[in-house]
């Protein structure tokens, strides 16, 4: 890992973050991509603590002109890229129903849309490497997340694109590695940023895994080469049970929706999908 250069999209917070500093304390050159100007200054004061400081640059990958941009000022800053990896996610938290397509479409131009064009962008940087694109799904792709329907289907989308990305590279003989990390549940700021559509806030879903465990599965991703990773032993057990187990496993995920209502936070959320919000904070 010392002396690879490394590119983040969403590294100012929750999983993005933890891993920018997990890879600096090995020497690693990183540049994070991301909105939010105090969380970009808190990620290089914390890349610099673990060993390395970062590059940081401010834009937002649905911006698909200022993410090639971008991804272009950081390969240059760097000297080349060796891997890069998709972070960014937003989700609203409400029925479908009761969800503006506006809404929608924002949270799949955010979680899927950045993913493709962030891969788009740095493909050619990695196929001159020979290097690798991790990125970061979510067991959401597999076990549906009720009231988050838009999400849910974004990260359906994640897989299926680097599922057939990895294909057509392999089948063109590429050197390009492809990897998707798909975690449970995470303590990140994630949950507290969504958009509420109905004042209520997702509740803790128990386990929640660290940052860190995630930034590790994605560090032996890189280091391995390997092309899917879940994190959580509970979470790989819960996808069989939900593939195998219906309609079974619906009903109780309904039943759990009901209870989870009940016990749920209130408040609007911090609305990610419009507004910066990884400001240097790894968990919520």
């Amino acid at each position: 890992m010392s002396e690879q250069r490394i590119l983040i999209t969403g590294g100012t917070s929750g999983i993005g973050l933890a891993t920018a500093r997990r890879l600096a304390s090995r020497g690693a050159q990183v540049a994070v991509l991301a909105r939010n100007a105090t969380g970009l200054v808190a990620a290089r004061r914390q890349t610099a603590a673990a060993g390395r400081q970062c590059l940081a640059l401010r834009v937002d990958v649905t911006d698909r002109e200022a993410l090639s941009a971008g991804v272009e000022h950081a390969v240059a800053e760097l000297g080349g890229l060796d891997v890069a990896i998709a972070n960014v996610s937003a989700a609203t938290y409400g029925r479908f129903r009761d969800t503006p397509p506006e809404d929608f479409e924002r949270v799949v131009d955010v979680t899927f849309g950045s993913a493709v064009d962030t891969t788009r962008a740095v493909l050619p940087h990695l196929e001159a490497s020979h290097g690798s694109l991790v990125v970061v799904g979510s067991l959401a792709s597999e076990v549906p997340l009720p009231r988050m329907s838009a999400y849910t289907a974004s990260k359906h989308a994640v897989r299926g694109f680097v599922e057939v990305l990895e294909i057509e590279l392999r089948a063109q003989g590429s050197n390009v590695a492809v990897s998707l990390v798909e975690p449970g549940p995470v303590d990140t700021p994630f949950w507290h940023n969504v958009v509420s559509e109905d004042g209520l806030l997702p509740p803790a879903v128990r386990p929640l895994h660290r940052p860190e465990r995630v930034a590790a599965a994605i560090e032996r991703s890189v280091d391995r080469r390997a092309a899917r990773a879940t994190v959580g032993r509970i979470w790989v057990l819960s996808r069989l049970a939900y593939r195998f187990a219906r309609p079974l496993s619906s009903r109780l995920i309904a039943w759990l929706l009901s209870v989870a209502e009940r016990r749920a936070e209130r408040g609007p959320g911090r609305a990610a999908i419009w507004n910066p919000s990884g400001e240097g904070a790894e968990r919520r």
